[in-house]
C-alpha cells in the first residue's frame, strides 16, 4: 500500500513509501510497521494524536485506528495536527498533555460554575445568525449547548477533550488551531473560547480562522486579562503572574492589526472559584510552568489561599469581521 507523509515525517522517511500488506490489518498496525521499518521516525509516531490520518481521502477518527482495516491497494496520508517551529511545537505538546489530564476537573468545574458557557454567551451575540461554526479549542464541547441553533464543528489539540466533545458537538477532531484542516470559506464563523492566549502562534491562528470563514462572517474569541481588587493585580501581590504563550497584550495587538474590536466584561468571583479554576491542571500550568502536577496543585492551594475573599476576574472578547 502507499503511505504519504507531510511535514517533519516527510524529511525523515520521504514523502511517500510503499509497504506490502497481506490480507487486512488495522491502521494502527500499519503505523507500527512503519515505525519498525524506519526507526528514525519511531518517536514521531509514538503518539498518533499529533496527526490527522486519511484513508483513501477520508479523514479517520482516532477511535477508528484500531478498527479500520486496510488492504494493499489502499492509500494512507499522515498530516501533522500540530504546526509551528520547534519552540512552538514543544509548547503545544505541553499544552496538549496538560489538557489531556484536565478533562475530569475541567468538566467538574464547568458543571459547578458554568463559567465557560458564560464566556461563550458573550460571543453568541457577536456571531449573529451563523449556521455553521468552527469552535477552535473546543474543549469538552461547551458551545454545543450555547449555539444549539447552529451546527458546531469542534477542533482541539487534546484528544481526550475531543473524546468528550464528540458527544456534544456535531463533529469534533484533533488538530492545531493555527493550522486548520479545512478549505477556504468553509464556515460562517470561527470562535476561540478561552483559548487564543494558549496558542503560541496566535497571530497565525487568527489569520487561518479568517481564511476558513466566509465573506461577511466573523472570528470571535474570549481571553483572560487578570484578577483585580481595587485596581490592583491580586496575583502580583502574592508573588505570582500568568505565564501564557500568547498573553492579552499580544492578542489585542493582533486583533487591532486585523481591524477587529474588543470589549471587556468582569466576573465578580470568590476565592473558592479561583482555587477551583487554577486546580484544573492546564490552568495551574499558567501559574507554575515546568513543575510536576502534584507540586503545582499543592502551590495553588498554598499561594491562592492568600487571595482576597472576592475579586474581579477580568476577561475581554474580540470580534474580527471577514
Amino acid at each position: 500500500m502507499i503511505v504519504r507523509f507531510v511535514g517533519p515525517l516527510a524529511s525523515k522517511i520521504g514523502k511517500e513509501v510503499e509497504i506490502d500488506i497481506e490480507g487486512e490489518i488495522s491502521v494502527r498496525e500499519v503505523i507500527k510497521n512503519i515505525a519498525e521499518i524506519f526507526p528514525q521516525a519511531k518517536n514521531d509516531l509514538s503518539d498518533l494524536s499529533f496527526y490527522n490520518i486519511s484513508l483513501n481521502g477520508e479523514l479517520l477518527k482516532k477511535d477508528e485506528l484500531e478498527t479500520k482495516k486496510v488492504r494493499d491497494e489502499d492509500t494512507l496520508i499522515l498530516i501533522p495536527a500540530i504546526a509551528g517551529g520547534e519552540k512552538e511545537r514543544k509548547i503545544k505538546l505541553i499544552i496538549k498533555r496538560n489538557f489531556d489530564i484536565s478533562t475530569p476537573s475541567y468538566d467538574s468545574f464547568e458543571r459547578k460554575y458554568r463559567f465557560f458557557a458564560g464566556l461563550a454567551s458573550e460571543m453568541k451575540e457577536r456571531v449573529g445568525d451563523a449556521k455553521l461554526i468552527l469552535d477552535v479549542g473546543c474543549g469538552t464541547g461547551v458551545l454545543g449547548e450555547i449555539f444549539s441553533d447552529s451546527r458546531v464543528v469542534g477542533l482541539d489539540i487534546s484528544s481526550d477533550m475531543v473524546r468528550i466533545a464528540r458527544d456534544r458537538l456535531h463533529e469534533a477532531l484533533v488538530g492545531d488551531g493555527s493550522k486548520l484542516p479545512f478549505k477556504n470559506n468553509s464556515f460562517d464563523a470561527a470562535v476561540f473560547n478561552a483559548v487564543i492566549f494558549l496558542i503560541p502562534d496566535g497571530e497565525n491562528a487568527l489569520r487561518d480562522a479568517m481564511r476558513v470563514v466566509r465573506k461577511n462572517g466573523s472570528v470571535c474569541g474570549t481571553y483572560l486579562v487578570d484578577l483585580f481588587e481595587n485596581g490592583s493585580e491580586v496575583l502580583e501581590e502574592i508573588g505570582l503572574k500568568h505565564s501564557l504563550p500568547f498573553p492579552w497584550e499580544r492578542v489585542e495587538k493582533a486583533v487591532e492589526e486585523l481591524n477587529g474590536v474588543t470589549d471587556e466584561f468582569v466576573f465578580r468571583v470568590k476565592r473558592e472559584f479561583v482555587l477551583d479554576f487554577y486546580s484544573i491542571p492546564a490552568m495551574s500550568n499558567a501559574l507554575f510552568p515546568k513543575m510536576e502536577l502534584d507540586k503545582r496543585l499543592e502551590l495553588v492551594k498554598e499561594k491562592l489561599s492568600n487571595l482576597p475573599d472576592e475579586m474581579d476576574f477580568v476577561w475581554r472578547v474580540f470580534r474580527i469581521s471577514v
